[in-house]
């Protein structure tokens, strides 16, 4: 079996989040829209994995008060988890041999490693350490990621989850 790369899984829950937020569709409707693609390219995927990130990542913002802000830190992790293999080091979507978002041998992500990403992508943001992303940037802006491209190209309605 091959997975996904967890930073496909962590930018892809960030991505559902925002959709969820964003739109008025439930979030079971969106964890199984996103889970859908990721398991085109990767090993199943259940929507209750990409569920189980977003809910704790609400919860957490609503810790915090963030308010109208919770879109652009969610829309801010997302961006930094593509763009970024480590802090300061950018990502290189296509090497020589082949692209970031190729399947790996061994399951390195889980929901919960994916929420402690995400509180410490917040915490190193208030402490000025990181960036949030650039005015407008959506993942429809990234270019190199076959995966990426597919999940924001899909259009999700409630109705192709009946």
């Amino acid at each position: 079996m091959l997975f996904s790369p967890r930073w496909v899984y962590e930018a892809a829950c960030a991505a559902a989040g925002v959709e969820y937020l964003s739109r008025e569709i439930d979030m079971r409707t969106v964890a199984s829209g996103y889970a859908g693609v990721l398991s085109e390219f990767y090993s199943p995927i259940l929507a209750e994995e990409i569920a189980g990130v977003i809910e704790p990542m609400l919860r957490f913002l609503d810790e915090l008060s963030a308010g109208d802000s919770a879109v652009q830190l969610i829309t801010g992790f997302c961006y930094y988890r593509i763009t970024y293999d480590q802090p300061n080091k950018p990502r290189k979507m296509r090497g020589l041999f082949g692209s970031a978002d190729e399947p790996v041998k061994t399951k390195d992500y889980s929901a919960e490693a994916a929420v402690k990403a995400f509180k410490a992508y917040v915490y190193a943001l208030r402490n000025e350490v990181t960036e949030t992303a650039p005015a407008g940037w959506k993942p429809s802006d990234v270019e190199g990621s076959e995966v990426i491209e597919k999940l924001s190209k899909q259009n999700l309605s409630p109705l192709d989850f009946i």
